[in-house]
């Protein structure tokens, strides 16, 4: 599915939900519909849709993807710093290398 394909179907749930004829639209459990929802609510109230769109979608995700998306934030923050020392270690050798290279001509 395209995204301006999705775009459209939650724009036709939100003119659902503007007309009056979907009762609780948050019911669907559809992860877009939430945000777009959560997004469209903040909007309104006048606060940022970029985090009440995040809180939707993570409310309408499948416990499967939210276990998913935590281990996988898990394993980031604990490769993080492997990946800062290798890093460091790089910038070391390449510091030592450019000295003896400008040190030998």
């Amino acid at each position: 599915m395209t995204a301006s394909n999705k775009i459209d179907e939650v724009v036709d749930k939100l003119e659902d939900v503007v007309e009056g004829k979907l009762e609780d639209p948050a019911a669907s459990g559809d992860p877009v519909m939430n945000a777009g929802l959560g997004a469209l609510q903040a909007v309104m109230s006048g606060k940022n849709p970029v985090w009440a769109a995040l809180k939707g979608a993570w409310s309408g995700a499948s416990t499967k993807t939210k276990v998913i998306v935590v281990l996988c934030l898990v394993l980031i923050l604990l490769l993080a710093p492997v990946v800062l020392v290798v890093l460091l270690l790089g910038l070391l050798v390449a510091a030592i290398a450019a000295a003896i290279r400008s040190a030998t001509r």
